[in-house]
């Protein structure tokens, strides 16, 4: 069946649809790689913008932290004054009560 084919020039035919064959192959192979690193690179840009807003909402957290806790040290430092007020004031009415009793 292939030997007519052979015999009139046919090897000559078959090697070029085989270079057919394999340029066309290659051809998918490329766009093939190219599709993929077109997702690739979406894929890259999407990721970096996620990293993106990660470090800012870290960023804005510990700013946040950093504010809470200046908050609480300031608040600490008035309870401590408001308690040596107190103790002040119980020692100074302690006296004056125990003049009142005495009279």
């Amino acid at each position: 069946m292939l030997q007519p084919v052979l015999e009139n020039g046919g090897v000559e035919l078959l090697v070029l649809l085989v270079l057919v064959a394999i340029a066309i192959l290659h051809i998918l192979l490329f766009r093939e790689y190219m599709h993929q690193d077109k997702i690739q690179k979406e894929r890259l840009k999407a990721m970096e913008k996620l990293v993106n807003s990660e470090l800012f909402r870290s960023k804005s957290l510990t700013i946040q932290v950093k504010k809470l806790a200046s908050i609480k040290e300031r608040t600490q430092d008035q309870l401590d004054l408001i308690k040596l007020e107190v103790e002040a004031i119980k020692l100074n009415e302690d006296p004056k009560l125990e003049e009142k009793n005495k009279q």
